[in-house]
């Protein structure tokens, strides 16, 4: 009997190539296929649109993020209240300044008006046509700045007229300007110069409606005629040099006399 030896078929190697050949193939294939699917992904990650901006998340704090910017929620909405307050707090000043405009309106015309009213008032009770009831104050001042010479004692030298005239005019001029007695001031006199430096009597002339007794006995009073003239000479220039200067101290005034109209008609 022959006896047959079998040789052994190298079939592994060849398998082994052939696996390893088919690893590597599947291996490639993954790749690729791994590679498309990114491909693929970031081309639809690209081509996917952007979410507005009320699809945008809202995160911790209320921040958004639109196109790379952030954007807080809390401060919009305290941006948009501000404005609101605003608007608000200008509607109200400008009501409030009308409301002040009008007010002042109203309180000028109220005092316009009233004016008006109590200058009519003034001008019907105090009528000068109705100034009939004379009264007279006399009294005496000193003149500092004037030396006495004997041609003053005479009413007719040209000294006495003189200085008489100058003194006659401030007093005039005096109460003339007086709001209180302007209206009612008549006229105005020297009487006669002595000695002590000059010393000056002097009388006064006012002119009031008859029946009258409360102007009698407040505006045309000794008081009233007697602090405008003692004012008059605390206000006057306060040159000691200037020769009409009156000592405030020196003035003198009597009450209420009925005693010189004769002298007011020669004067």
């Amino acid at each position: 009997m022959d006896i047959i030896e079998l040789q052994p078929v190298q079939r592994s190697g060849s398998l082994d190539n052939n696996n390893h050949h088919a690893e590597n193939t599947a291996k490639q294939q993954g790749t690729s296929d791994n590679r498309h699917r990114l491909t693929t992904n970031d081309a639809a990650e690209e081509e996917k649109p952007l979410l507005s901006p009320e699809q945008v998340p809202v995160g911790n704090g209320g921040q958004h993020h639109v196109d790379g910017a952030g954007v807080n929620q809390d401060s919009i909405s305290l941006n948009i209240q501000n404005n609101i307050g605003n608007k608000e707090m200008t509607s109200r000043v400008r009501r409030s300044l009308w409301k002040v405009l009008c007010l002042i309106f109203l309180i000028a015309l109220v005092i316009g008006v009233s004016v008006i009213v109590c200058l009519d008032d003034v001008d019907e009770k105090y009528d000068p046509a109705l100034f009939k009831l004379p009264r007279h104050f006399n009294g005496s001042f000193r003149l500092t700045n004037q030396i006495f010479t004997p041609e003053l004692l005479s009413p007719a030298s040209n000294q006495s007229k003189a200085l008489s005239s100058q003194l006659k005019e401030k007093l005039s001029d005096l109460y003339s300007i007086s709001p209180a007695l302007g209206r009612y001031f008549s006229s105005a006199g020297i009487s006669d110069f002595r000695n002590g430096s000059v010393v000056a009597d002097y009388w006064l002339r006012f002119l009031m409606p008859l029946n009258d007794a409360e102007l009698e006995k407040f505006t045309l009073s000794r008081e009233m005629v007697y602090n405008v003239f003692r004012q008059s000479l605390y206000d006057q220039d306060p040159e000691l040099n200037h020769p009409l200067y009156i000592h405030p101290a020196s003035l003198d005034m009597q009450g209420e006399t009925h005693t010189l109209d004769t002298q007011v008609g020669s004067d």
